[in-house]
């Protein structure tokens, strides 16, 4: 098997409580992101699920060099980015790209949509400046754009339309990878299915890999060919997504499955997750399963070892000591 495009290899993310509240990156006490390993093959789509605080926007926030990583890899094309410095990792940013979950945060409300686009351009000092102005209205008609567009701020347009002009400006470096974080979240039904359909007909076009990062399963399932499940920084579960929908392995990707429509699923409604989710659990997880004390299935075992992501089946990992279907 070839060597995938991007490899995170036991990724750790900690921080420490800061002063005025804030988080810094430190020793361990809080680790957003626990020991992650997983590979995107060039041209696929994976996804990242989770519930809120599970770790998946720190993690790939990481993917693009905007977090520095506590411990770890992330190999793209075959280079320890980690290892790099900065000087050296400045040649891998145009490769690497990412589309924020809000868009207006994301974009200076002064500038035009001419200088958003081109601003990774600028940054990175790519092409001819006479050639910028040109790459940017092929873009914004790619995205379903007009060339009107070009001279208009960003505050002149509607939720969907700035988000395509987020996606717009990723693509503008001819990136290989874009990390999507949480991108048809706060937008309509209609809206979400446009960017989803949108995402799509751009990957198939440029040929691009995806870390599709989101709370929505039923968005990932679209675009996702394999899913990852994360909860409190430790990744459960990893599998195909029809796999993993049809039959989940761990009780925690059960639960989130919970909230699927039954014609998504092709499965009976599992209970959601009781007790508190991750984001008001920040202190340490311990010895055991991360998941184990909202876990009905969790065994004496559960809480005093920390399982290990394993096989079980061609496809599948899972790390648990007591999945689902009788997987052992």
């Amino acid at each position: 098997m070839s060597e995938p495009l991007l490899g995170l290899e036991a990724l750790t993310l900690s921080f420490v409580q800061g002063a005025g509240g804030l988080l810094q990156r430190g020793r361990g006490r809080f680790t957003a992101v626990d020991g992650v390993s997983f590979g995107i093959g060039r041209g696929e789509c994976l996804g990242l699920i989770g519930e809120s605080g599970s770790g998946k926007t720190t993690l790939g926030r990481a993917v693009v060099q905007l977090i520095a990583p506590s411990g770890g890899q992330i190999r793209f094309d075959g280079t320890n980015l980690t290892a790099l410095p900065p000087r050296a990792l400045r040649v891998y940013r145009p490769r690497l790209q990412i589309v924020f979950q809000d868009p207006t945060e994301s974009m200076n409300p002064r500038f035009t949509v001419e200088e958003i686009v081109t601003e990774p351009l600028r940054l990175l000092r790519l092409g001819a400046r006479a050639e910028w102005r040109t790459r940017a209205l092929r873009l914004l008609r790619q995205v379903g754009l007009t060339d009107a567009a070009l001279s208009r701020p960003p505050g002149h347009f509607s939720g969907g339309q700035r988000q395509r002009i987020a996606i717009a400006r990723a693509l503008v470096t001819e990136p290989e990878l874009i990390v999507l974080d949480e991108p048809t979240s706060g937008l309509d039904v209609s809206m979400q299915a446009r960017i989803l359909n949108l995402l799509r007909d751009l990957q198939g076009q440029f040929g691009l890999s995806y870390l599709f990062i989101s709370h929505d399963v039923g968005a990932v399932s679209y675009l996702a060919a394999r899913v990852a499940v994360l909860y409190r920084g430790v990744l459960v579960e990893i599998a195909p997504t029809r796999e993993l929908i049809a039959r989940p392995a761990h009780p925690y990707t059960a639960a989130l499955l919970g909230a699927l429509p039954q014609w998504v699923r092709g499965r009976d409604r599992a209970a959601p997750p009781s007790g508190a989710p991750p984001v008001s659990a920040a202190g340490p997880i311990g010895p055991g399963c991360p998941y184990a004390p909202r876990c009905p299935r969790a065994l004496e075992r559960c809480r005093a070892q920390r399982p290990e992501r394993r096989a079980v089946g061609a496809a599948r990992e899972v790390a648990c000591h007591n999945p689902l279907d009788g997987a052992a």
